[in-house]
């Protein structure tokens, strides 16, 4: 059952409701948690699959199983990301055996982002109903073609929830506490970067710049250039600080390189990253502490054995 409405419409309280009322009846129940910004199930900028084990008070008290990095911490920023992560967090909990699973989504279902987005994870997590909490008719765009689908059953109800605005303040906070619980008892790993993968961003994959290539970018730009390297396509570097479009432009010619990708190591160092393990699943959450791309190194606050890592995706969202 995927349930689906705006912020503060109800969605976490129904679930909730529902995996204690289906828990009742000695069925195994599992949890998605599909809002990467406001999590229950596992940490900021992921999408989370939770074991209930007894009647919970909030899906955070489900037992976590599996993650899906997604890198950001709203739906908007990698919609890809985070509807291929409900569809993997469900056929997770398809295969583990369990007789229910609930969906619990994001608040965007306004516009076409909002309509796109959770149609797509109704196509890929083919759920037997659809719960459209409402106000008004604000679900309406996103579920009308699903009236006479059957599966899925389409269920409207009332909103439960009485409208309130979270600050932006209240929201990286709840991150930030949810982040230190995931991250108690993190230790600091240094990862060789000949042995694990960085699947993003894609470096480490060409021929470096020469030292006089670099020397010449960094009088361009006026600051260090960390990394650079040619591969198929282009021109990649790493600069210290970010750069403005057109710096990179200016950099970019002095390569005689089209086009030139850039990013910045400010950026790369606080970022969260996800650890991913055989099979592309991910193991865990980390913090970057440390890049140093000549040396082929990658420092991370983790709390997942170093040997079982394969590849390392830095994500957008920070340690807030």
């Amino acid at each position: 059952m995927l349930v689906l409405g705006e912020t503060d419409a109800g969605k976490t309280t129904l679930v909730t409701q529902l995996a204690n009322a289906l828990l009742a009846t000695g069925h195994g129940v599992a949890i998605v948690d599909a809002d990467p910004g406001q999590s229950e199930i596992g940490p900021p900028a992921t999408i989370g699959l939770g074991r209930v084990a007894r009647p919970p008070a909030r899906p955070a008290e489900a037992t976590l199983l599996a993650l899906h990095f997604t890198g950001v911490t709203s739906a908007a920023a990698n919609t890809l990301g985070t509807v291929v992560g409900v569809a993997r967090m469900v056929e997770r909990a398809r295969a583990e055996g369990f007789a229910h699973v609930l969906v619990d989504t994001s608040g965007l279902v306004t516009g076409e982002l909002g309509r796109a987005l959770k149609q797509a994870k109704i196509a890929l997590a083919r759920p037997d109903a659809v719960v459209a909490l409402q106000r008004a008719s604000e679900c309406e765009h996103v579920v009308r073609p699903y009236e006479r689908a059957h599966p899925p059953m389409l269920l409207r109800l009332p909103a439960l929830g009485v409208p309130r605005s979270r600050s932006q303040a209240e929201r990286r906070q709840r991150r930030r506490s949810a982040l230190a619980r995931y991250l108690a008892g993190a230790r600091r790993a240094t990862l060789a970067l000949d042995r694990v993968a960085l699947r993003a961003p894609p470096l480490l994959l060409g021929t470096p710049l020469t030292a006089p290539e670099l020397a010449r970018v960094a009088e361009v730009l006026g600051q260090d250039v960390v990394w650079g390297e040619r591969r198929a396509g282009g021109v990649t570097i790493v600069t210290a600080e970010p750069i403005a479009e057109a710096e990179a432009r200016a950099a970019g010619a002095a390569l005689g390189a089209r086009p030139l990708v850039t990013h910045a190591r400010s950026d790369l160092v606080g970022a969260l990253a996800g650890l991913e393990g055989a099979g592309d699943e991910t193991l865990g959450v980390g913090v970057v502490r440390d890049v140093d791309l000549a040396g082929r190194t990658l420092t991370v606050d983790l709390t997942v054995p170093d040997e079982a890592i394969v590849s390392v995706t830095i994500g957008r969202a920070r340690e807030e």
